[in-house]
This record gives structure tokens, C-alpha cells and sequence, in this order.
């Protein structure tokens, strides 16, 4: 992405950003995103391609910050201040919260995208990633003769392997049922 997301943005630029997030929502809905154009985003968008790529790289930066405003919605667990023994639970949460709180708009979205195609990937990339990052700051160091990059990892996959069970490949499970079926994988099943 060609802003920082971090810095404090103008309304012009918010005002932009949001056109376009707009559109990819809107065209996601109608059909997949292998076959959006750059030109159906800045036409939906009522921009011009420059400003597209003054902003964006391509159409998967632009999805990438999608998810990056999606997330923004719900409330970032900090996994440090939360006893170690609750931290899975508390980041698994915090991505359940996300994904709940846009149930409708997933459900039309994904339902124009094959699981195997460009958004599932970007999807998936952008929850492991959250997750790992999540996991990475309250790694129980003392607990484990391992790396913590190792760790977060392993916690980040399995927090998305549970999340794509229960909400992209559409098994419902309770809060409850989740924070089980995450442990039960951590521990190893037997």
C-alpha cells in the first residue's frame, strides 16, 4: 500500500480510501475477483486510474487493505496483558468477533470466489498474519525450548485453521467449540 495506514489521514484521503474499499465490496458481491478490472474499481470508485495507483500497487493491494479496514471494526486483543493460559482463546476471539461482525457480507463475497482462488488465499495470508502478530506478542517464552517465531507460528496456523473450519468452509461451531477444537490441535490429537 502506497499510504501509511499508521499516519493520520486527511479526509481527502479517508474519503478515497473508502470509495474504494466501496467499490471491491460492491463488485465482490456481483462476481469474483479474478474478474474485476482495475477499470470497473475506478469507475465504481468515481476516481481515475492514477489516483488508483497512487494509492494501490494493484487490485490484490487494494483487497489487502479491505481486510486491513475490516479488521479496524473490531476491538485488537492485547494477547500481553491476558494470562497465558487464556491468550488462544482471546486471539481466536478476536478473530471470530471480526468475522461475525461482517457474516453477510463474507457469505456474498465468498460465494462469487472459489476456495481455491485469489481472494480465499488473500483471506487466509491476511487472518494467519493477524494472528500470527497477535501470537508473536505473548509468546510464552518459558514455557517452550523452541523459538518464539516457531511458536507463533504454529499458534497462528492453527488459530486459522480452526477459523476456516468454522467460518469459511461454513461448519458452525459455538465460541466454546472453538477455543476446544484450538487446544485440542495444540496439544496434539492422539
Amino acid at each position: 500500500m502506497k499510504k501509511d495506514l499508521n499516519a493520520k489521514l486527511t479526509r481527502g484521503t479517508q474519503r478515497t480510501l473508502d470509495a474504494f474499499f466501496d467499490a471491491m465490496m460492491t463488485l465482490l458481491a456481483e462476481k469474483s475477483f479474478a474478474d474485476i478490472s482495475v477499470n470497473e474499481l475506478c469507475e465504481r470508485a468515481g476516481y481515475p486510474r492514477a489516483t488508483f495507483y497512487n494509492y494501490f500497487e494493484d487490485r490484490d493491494d487494494l483487497l489487502t487493505y479491505c481486510w486491513i479496514a475490516l479488521s479496524r471494526q473490531t476491538d485488537s486483543a492485547d494477547l500481553a496483558a491476558v494470562d497465558s493460559s487464556r491468550r488462544v482463546d482471546v486471539a481466536l476471539d478476536s478473530m471470530a468477533d471480526l468475522l461475525e461482525s461482517n457474516t453477510a457480507l463474507l457469505h456474498t463475497v465468498l460465494a462469487n470466489n472459489p476456495p481455491e482462488g485469489p481472494l480465499f488465499t488473500s483471506l487466509h495470508r491476511f487472518i494467519e498474519s493477524n494472528a500470527r502478530r497477535l501470537m508473536l506478542t505473548c509468546v510464552d517464552r518459558d514455557r517452550f525450548d523452541l523459538p518464539a517465531d516457531l511458536i507463533a507460528d504454529h499458534y497462528a496456523n492453527t488459530v486459522m485453521l480452526v477459523l476456516d473450519w468454522a467460518y469459511l468452509r461454513g461448519h458452525t461451531l459455538t465460541r466454546a467449540q472453538l477455543h476446544d477444537y484450538a487446544h485440542t490441535l495444540l496439544r496434539g490429537v492422539e
